[in-house]
């Protein structure tokens, strides 16, 4: 178990050393962003930077984030704000509710992933019995690669630091949030074009985990979708409302959809072109598990079982290999053509298939994600009596840190090792 109180999930995001020589301490027409390292708990960084935009008095488009941090967790990271929006007021430090900020300088331009180096993590994983513990540092001596230590040999038993773990870079399940209750993809419906279906799955469709607006949103819509004047006295202000209002003036789905924001529109695509990319990643997975003599690790997930090979399969070539995002621009390596193939075949579709009719925004951008992630510096402590234990066997916590690359996610190499 993880994730039993936000301070078991800490992340703090390293800057890149472009971003840190970028920074100047005062601002100048050619630095004209002001940069902030952002702590906040249990909030998701999109209502953060809209809760500092509400607070500061500025655009919310004039706030940006280096990278998006999970809502259950303690987190560190880069924020810009356009000094423009705030006419010359730029406060050294600013708070709110669960969430500070201090000036750090002033760079060129606004905050995005290229700020971003890697990302340190320090988790407790809770409710472990004896044999659980011992099998993440067996898992983990099984995916450790050495950083050429004097021996030779990974670290890792005895819950000794471990240089360095191969892991397949699955997206995880935060990625996937808009395939709400598993009824499917908003991505899959948009490339069809039924817009309808894409923006009920969107907004309209209540998941348990809602919250807040969210949930008065999701559960107005499912309750009168079809009668737009009553589904919009029925929740607040919001950014989704201008969609809802779309189609109370007699506008389409797909105008409704385009009014969505921006960032909605984006993560729907994205997440089924990840569901797409974790699919090639699996068989990829699974062919190179076939040449060792030892089985992979293997994680049930909703959205198709992960795979794992230990680092004994995956030779450098593939350690290096980067697959492309399915898009209709993807050039696939040869190697992964009958895997491309047979994915897409199963889902009805093809890479040219993969646009929105009539809308050209949002859209399946291209690039290479790397098969393999590697993660560093890498400990697991030796396990402790857990305090939220009731009782029984599964009574012991351990703090596990490492540092990932920007886009890989902790959740998944906790799979990878076990949990």
């Amino acid at each position: 178990m993880i994730r039993r109180t936000p301070e078991d999930f800490r992340v703090e995001e390293l800057a890149s050393s472009a971003f840190s020589a970028s920074l100047a301490p005062e601002w100048m027409p050619s630095n004209p962003f002001a940069a902030y390292r952002l702590e906040k708990i249990s909030l998701a960084t999109p209502d953060a930077l809209g809760f500092i935009a509400r607070d500061l008095k500025v655009p919310r488009a004039a706030v940006a984030a280096a990278g998006l941090k999970d809502r259950h967790a303690v987190t560190s990271q880069v924020i810009t704000i356009d000094s423009a929006a705030m006419r010359g007021r730029t406060p050294r430090w600013a708070e709110g509710d669960n969430w500070r900020m201090a000036l750090l300088g002033f760079v060129p331009r606004a905050a995005d992933h290229t700020a971003i180096a890697a990302n340190r993590f320090t988790l407790v994983v809770r409710a472990l019995d004896k044999r659980q513990s011992d099998e993440m540092v067996r898992r983990a001596t099984l995916l450790a690669m050495t950083d050429g230590g004097p021996d030779g040999t990974a670290r890792g038993a005895g819950h000794d630091p471990v240089s360095s773990l191969l892991f397949v870079n699955y997206f995880g399940d935060q990625r996937f949030g808009s395939a709400r209750h598993g009824e499917g993809f908003v991505g899959r419906a948009l490339i069809e074009g039924d817009f309808e279906k894409a923006l009920r799955l969107a907004i309209g469709t209540p998941a348990r985990k809602d919250s807040g607006p969210t949930r008065s949103l999701t559960r107005a819509l499912a309750t009168h979708w079809g009668d737009w004047n009553a589904a919009l006295a029925a929740f607040g202000r919001m950014p989704e409302r201008a969609s809802i209002e779309t189609l109370a003036r007699g506008g389409s789905f797909m105008d409704a959809f385009a009014a969505l924001p921006k960032f909605t529109q984006e993560i729907c695509v994205e997440a089924y072109q990840s569901h797409l990319w974790n699919a090639i990643a699996r068989e990829l997975a699974h062919a190179l598990s076939e040449t060792v003599t030892q089985s992979a690790f293997e994680a049930e997930d909703i959205f198709g079982p992960l795979i794992f090979p230990r680092a004994a399969a995956i030779t450098p070539v593939f350690r290096e290999m980067g697959i492309p995002m399915p898009s209709p621009r993807a050039i696939m390596p040869e190697c992964l053509s009958e895997i491309v193939a047979g994915i897409l075949g199963d889902e009805g579709v093809s890479l040219e298939q993969l646009r929105i009719p009539g809308l050209p925004r949002p859209y399946f951008g291209g690039g290479d994600r790397p098969f393999v992630a590697r993660a560093r510096k890498v400990s697991i402590a030796p396990p402790e009596p857990d305090e939220f234990a009731g009782g029984g066997p599964a009574h012991l916590a351990c703090r596990v840190s490492f540092e990932l690359p920007r886009g890989a996610y902790a959740t998944v190499l906790l799979r990878a090792l076990g949990q």
